[in-house]
């Protein structure tokens, strides 16, 4: 997410989410580089403002 600010990634994330499919987990396309705030903020709106939905 540019917020217009330089972080180190530190987080693989799932461009889209891959809920449980493992060829999709698995997926280097799939992936992106993310700092840690970014990721959070990302899966939060994804999962309805929950970090984690089950």
């Amino acid at each position: 997410m540019d917020k217009g600010k330089l972080e180190p990634a530190t987080v693989v994330d799932h461009i889209t989410p891959h809920k449980g499919d493992m060829g999709l987990f698995w997926d280097q396309g799939n992936w992106q580089p993310l700092c840690a705030t970014c990721h959070s903020i990302k899966t939060a709106k994804e999962d309805g403002g929950f970090a984690c939905s089950k």
